[in-house]
């Protein structure tokens, strides 16, 4: 059975990766559940390689996904989430979570062995739409470049 979601109010949008929440007095950090975004394939790869500077190159052209988690969460605002193999479930528009919108945007990745009968259905669907139309790092060569990091 699911375990309900905790409501938390959003206090920083770090980035598309990285969102600040608060519950009280309690501040903690949460990453979307499920997926490697852009940014963290950036922060992972090396310094000169392929794969940053097509991302750089990336976001260069599109300064409006850069910030994308901006437009669809508000400062201030509670969001209900689920904490989940140490990453965030967090829903953003009724039940569509803020990984599904990333997926979707061609701005993150579906983890590759993810084992999850509640929600890899949604998160496959989501980078599948972002594929078919070839969104964000579906329209470019990111995916080739940066992807042999996470299958390690």
């Amino acid at each position: 059975m699911a375990k309900e979601p905790t409501i938390a109010i959003l206090t920083n949008i770090i980035s598309n990766d990285i969102q600040q929440f608060k519950i009280g007095d309690y501040q903690f950090y949460c990453k979307p559940y499920g997926v490697f975004t852009i940014d963290e394939l950036y922060k992972e790869a090396k310094l000169d390689s392929t794969c940053k500077k097509t991302i750089s190159s990336f976001y260069a052209k599109r300064k409006d996904l850069l910030h994308y988690a901006e437009s669809k969460m508000k400062i201030m605002q509670s969001y209900p989430l689920k904490y989940k193999n140490n990453r965030c479930i967090i829903n953003v528009e009724g039940e569509k979570s803020l990984s599904e919108f990333l997926l979707q945007e061609g701005l993150a990745l579906k983890k590759p062995k993810l084992e999850d009968k509640e929600y890899e259905y949604y998160l496959f669907k989501a980078q599948y739409e972002a594929k078919i139309t070839k969104k964000g790092i579906w329209k470019k060569n990111i995916i080739r470049e940066c992807v042999s990091n996470i299958y390690k």
